[in-house]
């Protein structure tokens, strides 16, 4: 049925292009509002899984298992079919998408999807270009194999670190940088040091005074999407950690086992951590399509892509406008789903001939997890900091994540973390690591970015 153009096919084809918040939501009311009307529902996503992104910090400290923060797409969108695969190419001329279908990619078999209707939900990639070396030598935990990944080195950085004798080289060793004070990285920082410090009990020659943890920010205060008394409160519980953080301060450049600051200062390190934000997917880039300066495709108040009739944008890859504030949507999972519910009642409505309706969501608010049992929240002007912050985080995401097998599991994980030690387990599995000989690992890896 793939082969087979529009006008071709006794029903139309809905194509979603990426498995994230914003297209899985897509294609979970896509399926509830067309379940009378004759339609089909294709998401093409590189893994078969959907990740729970705001939980992906905790999988860095193992205060929550990889695993129960993923859902099977099939499971949540049974009325769709899946195509686990890459984009090879997109056509808007022919209404057709090129993939290659199967995850090793000396297997991969090319198909060609032709759509109706196009759903552009490719999420964002992580804006390493920002920093000479950053994408070379930094993690990124805006992906879930390189936050697992981040995980298996800071473990081996306390196996290493128990029996170095140098002191120059244990002291470069211990050394953790991240770079951007954003709600992501203060939230990674907040769980690495929770890490390490729990950790540290467990290795004979480890004291927690031996890590030195830096968090850089080029602003003024942390978090500066949340009001100030909630940025100096993270910052205060940081610093009362033994985080040393660096305000008004960007990191010019990152090399193998050091970065430099823009002011001369250099930090030996081995561990840097990037948090710098998310630019559009470079599918998008390429696109012949109307888009802002920041590369994100143009759509109005129904996420229609500007100038086009059956071709939608919405989440990280699209500008959607706040008919409140006249600017655009901020790139949340929150955003990302009401953005997704309105996008499929305007494609089912185009599908009847009815009318669509305009995007008019209020922001509810941000929550930022600080470890240790402590976090910030603005709730729609009504700020709280600390324990019952923390609780009200963890309240509302258990609340928001799919299925209650995975809810169940996630509340076990977070009970027997409060009782048990971590788990220092290293998983030698091949998963991608910051090193500069990009082409070998290239060679033995599948693909590692989430869709």
């Amino acid at each position: 049925m793939e082969w087979l153009r529009p006008g071709e096919r006794q029903a139309p084809r809905i194509v979603i292009l990426g498995g994230g918040f914003a297209g899985v939501y897509t294609a979970f009311e896509l399926q509830k509002r067309l379940r009378r009307t004759p339609a089909e529902i294709a998401i093409v996503n590189r893994e078969n899984f959907f990740v729970f992104y705001p939980l992906i910090p905790e999988i860095v400290s193992g205060a929550i298992e990889t695993e129960h923060i993923l859902n099977p797409i099939r499971l949540l969108v049974p009325r769709a079919t899946l195509y686990v695969g890459e984009i090879t190419g997109i056509d808007l001329a022919e209404q057709r998408v090129d993939i290659r279908h199967g995850l090793y990619r000396h297997r991969q078999q090319p198909r060609s999807l032709y759509y109706d209707h196009l759903v552009l939900a490719l999420g964002g990639v992580p804006n390493v270009g920002l920093v000479p070396g950053l994408g070379e030598y930094a993690f990124d935990v805006q992906r879930l194999s390189h936050a697992f990944a981040l995980r298996n080195h800071l473990i081996d950085i306390l196996e290493q670190g128990d029996i170095e004798t140098d002191p120059v080289a244990k002291a470069r060793l211990l050394t953790v940088v991240v770079v951007g004070g954003g709600a992501n990285g203060v939230e990674v920082v907040a769980e690495v040091t929770d890490l390490l410090h729990d950790a540290a009990k467990h290795y004979r020659h480890l004291s927690t005074d031996d890590f030195r943890i830096v968090l850089v920010h080029g602003g003024d205060r942390l978090i500066p999407d949340l009001p100030e008394n909630l940025g100096r409160f993270a910052e205060q519980q940081l610093r009362s950690r033994g985080v040393e953080v660096i305000l008004g301060r960007r990191v010019a450049s990152v090399e193998p086992t050091a970065v430099r600051l823009d002011d001369g200062t250099v930090i030996e390190t081995e561990t840097v951590v990037g948090s710098v934000g998310v630019m559009p997917n470079p599918l998008v880039r390429d696109l012949p399509l109307p888009k802002d300066e920041r590369g994100r495709l143009i759509v109005d108040e129904y996420m229609a892509v500007e100038g086009q009739d059956n071709v939608w944008a919405l989440g990280d890859n699209a500008r959607v406008p706040d008919p409140t504030t006249g600017q655009p949507y901020p790139q949340t999972a929150q955003h990302a789903i009401r953005e997704a519910r309105v996008l499929a009642h305007n494609v089912a409505a185009r599908l009847r001939g009815r009318s669509p309706k305009p995007i008019a969501y209020r922001t509810l608010g941000q929550m930022v997890a600080l470890g240790h049992r402590s976090a910030v929240v603005n709730l729609r002007g009504w700020t709280f900091s600390g324990f019952p912050a923390w609780w009200l985080f963890r309240t509302y995401y258990l609340s928001q994540l799919p299925r209650w097998e995975k809810r169940l599991r996630v509340t076990l994980d977070w009970t027997l973390d409060l009782l048990f030690p971590p788990t220092l387990v290293q998983l030698k599995v091949g998963q991608p690591a910051p090193m500069a000989d990009r082409p070998a690992r290239e060679a033995v890896r599948a693909g590692d970015g989430e869709g």
